[in-house]
């Protein structure tokens, strides 16, 4: 029997990485009105997001959808349900979601992407759309309006670091950038999740990336087990392969204005990432919540839910977001 996020309410941080986790690639880290073109809208497919004028931030399991007050985030997740499309011979793992300014829900496996409607205590995914698969997808976002497309757009990101376009009728795609390289050279490879919020028509983008050393031969791939904070040029994210890179904030680590004495000092593996105001909120495979400025990447442990592997996290591309100054 699984065993409910729920029953573990009150379990504040006292430890804390897709670090060794996501280094097999396998651990999963990493709506019905449509309009032609590939944006959508219209509602319906999800609850509202912003109940009482709260923002929802969701997170999620491999199977299992939760939500909560992105002005309250130790506080412990809701059940929302569990997505019906996978197990039973279905998709293995939900890596990711995705909400539209409207609330509605999509979900991505590493092989596909779903339209989704909470429907009676479970998460129904409504429709199925194959992805290329030369690597797999492990971070869904939506494009504000006025950015890719006028309307929003469904974007998805796999674990080479590279930006898919999803056609919301047909679930066709098309590549839209990389995630860019780091001082090195290597190229960013998505360690967990991306995010894009409109911020009034000025859209701002974060994602958690690692780098990985050179492939070569009779060599294995080792990868860092520290994500890295990175802004995303979203008005850069268009048909090509060109950098969607803006910034570099700096490798998540415990912040100096951390008070929380049992936080871990670095954080990897975080496979589900929302942002709120000037926070970005992280959500590792190893079950923390992890609180992290997105001026420099600093973070702190704000809960810890061990017996719960989150494998992604979404919030509206309509919440309120301060954009780093610097």
């Amino acid at each position: 029997m699984r065993i409910s996020i729920l029953s573990l309410a009150g379990i504040m941080v006292a430890c804390a990485a897709h670090g060794s986790d996501f280094a097999s690639e396998g651990d999963g880290g990493r709506a019905p009105a449509t309009e032609a073109g590939g944006g959508f809208g219209g509602g319906g497919a999800d609850a509202a997001p912003r109940p009482g004028g709260k923002t929802i931030v969701y997170a999620h399991t491999d199977t299992t959808l939760y939500q909560l007050d992105a002005e309250n985030m130790s506080a412990a997740p809701v059940l929302v349900g569990d997505f019906d499309c996978v197990g039973a011979g279905k998709a293995t793992a939900m890596t990711d979601i995705a909400v539209a300014k409207d609330g509605s829900l999509f979900g991505v496996s590493e092989v596909a992407a779903y339209p989704l409607k909470i429907d009676a205590g479970a998460v129904h995914c409504q429709a199925h759309w194959p992805l290329p698969n030369n690597a797999k997808f492990y971070g869904l976002t939506v494009a504000p309006e006025g950015t890719v497309d006028a309307i929003e757009v469904l974007i998805g990101a796999n674990s080479a670091g590279e930006l898919y376009r999803i056609d919301a009728t047909s679930g066709a795609t098309t590549q839209v950038g990389t995630l860019g390289v780091d001082s090195q050279g290597n190229p960013y490879a998505l360690s967990g999740d991306i995010v894009f919020l409109a911020n009034g028509g000025s859209p701002v983008g974060f994602a958690t990336v690692r780098t990985c050393s050179p492939a070569r031969p009779g060599k294995a791939l080792v990868c860092s087990t520290v994500d890295t904070l990175v802004e995303v040029d979203v008005k850069a994210v268009r048909p090509g392969t060109q950098s969607a890179l803006k910034s570099t904030r700096g490798a998540v680590k415990k912040g100096a204005w951390c008070k929380n004495a049992g936080s871990p000092t670095e954080f990897g593996s975080m496979f589900g990432i929302a942002a709120f105001q000037d926070k970005v909120f992280g959500f590792s495979r190893k079950g923390d919540v992890v609180e992290i400025h997105n001026d420099d990447g600093t973070g702190c442990s704000v809960g810890s839910y061990p017996l719960e592997h989150f494998a992604g996290a979404g919030v509206t591309t309509s919440a309120p977001v301060v954009p780093p100054t610097r």
